[in-house]
């Protein structure tokens, strides 16, 4: 999508708080007349998924495809102009325009979960993916005050993440899971490979694993992970991996370093 100049947040600066708490869901009629009247919408790889209405204009949710499959965007529609701007918006206290979360979704998509700490965070990784690695590396047994809830998201430029998914998710529990994904992320194991069929052909998971990374993919997109790792809080708010480790080297200062 082609972005407009015009920063949505001077456009969303002027907007009032009453109208953010008052937003109006956007019924699927209100849907369909927004992308029959905008070229933008109607473009083939953008799905309008929802919209709020806050007054002078539309918050609107787009799922992208891309080549690196799906994205989810957001944008504002000025209702009188037709004009579309892409991006975030704030109200005039500082306050960010969000789109309630389907918690299901995300509840939905976790592949497993390790640790018994009070802290529940939520993390999207691709076993593939060299900073994924280097997360497992970083905070392998620093986590004791988190329950982890993973959601696996085999990025689609990595060929080998399906079957190291496939691998993982034939534990047969949460802990075995969790035990064959530090194999392939921190001890390097390719045992993985035994299951990776023909690598000149697309690699084909089993029935009840496709359907776990199908709501897994769903869960990535809906809690908003732009790449991998990415960490969310309970709240399912982004967080640093830095705010991990530096919580783990103030409770214990010679930990992080073991």
């Amino acid at each position: 999508m082609k972005k407009k100049f015009l920063l949505p947040l001077l456009m969303a600066a002027g907007l009032s708080t009453s109208l953010f708490a008052e937003q109006a869901k956007l019924d699927a009629s209100t849907l369909d007349k927004l992308k029959e009247n905008s070229l933008v919408l109607k473009q083939s790889n953008i799905t309008l998924k929802e919209g709020i209405d806050l007054g002078t204009v539309y918050f609107l949710k787009l799922e992208n495809q891309t080549q690196r499959g799906s994205m989810i965007s957001f944008a504002f529609y000025d209702k009188q102009s037709g004009a579309i701007y892409e991006g975030r918006g704030f109200d005039k206290d500082g306050k960010q325009f969000v789109f309630p979360k389907d918690i299901q979704a995300i509840k939905d998509g976790i592949c497993f979960s390790y640790g018994s700490g009070s802290k529940h965070i939520y993390l999207v990784t691709d076993p593939e993916c060299p900073y994924c690695v280097k997360f497992e590396k970083a905070t392998n047994g620093k986590l004791d005050d988190y329950t982890v809830h993973v959601i696996l998201y085999p990025l689609p430029f990595h060929k080998n993440a399906p079957a190291m998914v496939e691998w993982i998710m034939q534990g047969k529990d949460d802990a075995e899971k969790r035990k064959r994904l530090e194999a392939i992320t921190y001890s390097g194991s390719q045992e993985y490979r035994s299951i990776a069929g023909d690598a000149t052909k697309p690699f084909s998971y089993s029935p009840a694993v496709l359907e776990q990374v199908k709501k897994a993919q769903a869960a990535t997109r809906e809690i908003g992970a732009r790449g991998t790792p990415a960490v969310f809080d309970e709240n399912y708010n982004p967080i640093k991996w830095s705010d991990l480790l530096n919580n783990a080297a103030h409770k214990n200062p010679f930990k992080i370093f073991q």
